[in-house]
């Protein structure tokens, strides 16, 4: 029981401290620091200082990631003179979080200082001159000396007034958060799968819808990537009554290059592809469904804009180059009806989803 009181006793006495503020909102990124993060900045900042304000300050803090290296700290502050707001980026969600403790530290006692600011230069006040009653360095004797006009003794410098101790021992500072390398940061990956549709030339007689979906698995310069891709069923017409209905199908794997800025991230792609063309005369003598294998080379480039730090819009064109071209031909008609072009085209508009 004893023990259950004086933990009871703690927790309001930490409750009751002014130096810590009623956080009304909190919403930070994945990964982030806990509130108990910016209630060690705040004591941090303040270091020894008495803090005797009677209300409280209320904040908002909002910690959005705009880009893996890229967050955006939006902080709202109400000291009992109005409420106010800072918008601030920082490079890793901690330093976002130390940033607004010190704010807030700064708004409870203006005489908060920021831990992570060097320290000043040391300044060296000189000694005032000696005046009339001060002891002098013995003179030679017959030696004259000038005579000086007696000097006011200097004025006391006023004294600080004295800081109340805080009651009961003092509690030890957290260490710093240890801040992120740069060989960290660098080595976050990210999964993203993606869907959509869009259009493609040169595969098919005539131009066809497409869909495709995949995954890509992001570092902050390069993507790799596995898709599938369907190019819809489209219908030729021959003469004399004779046609044929021919779709495609291939899946492909791609390497790319990246270039980011803030939320575009723009990848440029290339990569190979393996699948098939498959055809179904129409009024012929014996209608018949053909299949063939198919080959290409993908050369492209695309889009990725940061919707939500977990949702982005995707937009890519490439050209396709057929490296295996299947032929297909009616009976009894002799020669080939239609091969794929050797070069052809497609875009693609869809969403992304980042998984992790």
């Amino acid at each position: 029981m004893p023990v259950v009181v004086a933990a009871l006793l703690t927790a309001l006495a930490r409750a009751a401290d002014p130096a810590d503020p009623v956080v009304v909102a909190w919403q930070v990124a994945e990964g982030c620091p806990g509130v108990e993060a910016l209630h060690a900045g705040i004591r941090r900042s303040l270091g020894g200082l008495a803090v005797e304000r009677r209300t409280p300050v209320r904040v908002g803090v909002v910690v959005v990631r705009e880009a893996p290296q890229r967050f955006r700290l939006e902080l709202q502050l109400d000291a009992g003179d109005g409420p106010s707001e800072r918008v601030l980026t920082s490079d890793t969600c901690g330093a976002a979080v130390d940033t607004a403790a010190w704010l807030i530290a700064v708004a409870i006692d203006v005489r908060a200082t920021d831990p992570a600011a060097p320290p000043g230069p040391e300044i060296t006040v000189p000694e005032p001159p000696p005046g009339p009653d001060s002891p002098r360095a013995p003179e030679s004797p017959g030696t004259p000396q000038p005579s000086r006009p007696p000097t006011p003794p200097p004025e006391p410098a006023p004294q600080p007034s004295p800081q109340p101790a805080p009651e009961g021992p003092a509690e030890p500072l957290p260490p710093p958060p240890a801040a992120k390398s740069p060989g960290a940061r660098d080595r976050a990956l990210h999964l993203d799968l993606w869907a959509g549709g869009g259009l493609g030339l040169g595969v098919l007689p005539r131009p066809a819808p497409t869909a495709a979906f995949g995954l890509t698995l992001a570092g902050p310069r390069w993507e790799a990537e596995l898709s599938g891709h369907y190019w819809a069923l489209r219908r030729a017409d021959f003469g004399d009554g004779r046609g044929g209905k021919f779709a495609h199908g291939h899946a492909a794997a791609r390497g790319c290059g990246v270039w980011e800025r803030g939320r575009v991230r723009v990848p440029l792609c290339g990569g190979l592809a393996l699948g098939g063309v498959s055809g179904e005369g129409v009024g012929a003598l014996i209608p018949r469904t053909a299949r063939s294998l198919w080959l290409g080379l993908l050369v492209g480039a695309g889009v990725r804009v940061a919707l939500h730090p977990r949702v982005g819009l995707l937009l890519r064109a490439e050209a396709v180059f057929s490296l295996r071209r299947p032929g297909f031909l009616l009976e009894p008609a002799p020669g080939v009806v239609f091969r794929p072009a050797a070069v052809g085209f497609s875009t693609f508009l869809g969403l992304a989803i980042r998984l992790r």
